[in-house]
């Protein structure tokens, strides 16, 4: 199937990135050509019943909220004024973590590679709706999100965190290895001190 990336194939680089100290997730939206700030993504208090993110502008007004389903295996998103947009779903079992989106009258779908660090998004049609690029080694959440002419924007990032949400628990795996790095330092310590204090 040949894919089509938009009109003279423009794709707009976001970059989401998780904030360090926050009582709850909290995301920040960045243009990554120009560096400026284009939204907030709030995770609601009580997302451990259901998932709720919350999108905002710089001023603060709620533009989209991404609503999941029990177990996360359905997200929609809704309009400011409550209208659904896209329904995202997931498989319950798959060898391979995948999605589909319903946007627009049409299915996007998206397939991660065997570790699933970067998912693309083709609609049926094939136009190419999004691709999700996580960063593998980083202390805090992030990852690039590139969106083509088919899909607004802010419906491709909030599809995007909800994959990064529902696939990899928004976690970033720079904390794990700072930790076992750690580890093997302590156990590196217990062993040598007492060659060194009993030569």
């Amino acid at each position: 199937m040949e894919v089509d990336s938009g009109s003279g194939g423009q794709r707009r680089n976001l970059k989401v990135v998780q904030k360090i100290i926050s009582m709850r997730p909290v995301f920040e939206i960045y243009d990554e050509t120009t560096g400026e700030k284009l939204g907030i993504i709030r995770q609601t208090w009580l997302s451990f019943l259901r998932s709720t993110l919350h999108f905002e502008d710089m001023s603060g007004r709620r533009m989209l909220t991404a609503k999941g389903g029990f177990f996360d295996k359905t997200f929609w998103l809704l309009d400011e004024s409550g209208q659904k947009i896209a329904k995202l779903t997931r498989p319950w079992i798959a060898f391979r973590k995948n999605f589909t989106i319903h946007y627009r009258d049409d299915t996007i779908k998206a397939q991660g590679g065997f570790l699933a660090w970067g998912f693309e998004a083709i609609s049926t049609s094939g136009q190419f709706a999004f691709r999700l690029d996580k960063k593998i080694i980083a202390v805090r959440d992030q990852f690039r999100v590139s969106v083509g002419d088919y899909m607004d924007w802010l419906h491709a990032v909030a599809a995007a965190v909800v994959v990064d949400r529902v696939f990899f628990k928004g976690k970033g795996c720079g904390r794990y290895l700072c930790c076992c790095f750690a580890f093997i330092m302590v156990i590196m310590v217990m062993f040598m001190l007492p060659l060194l204090l009993f030569p």
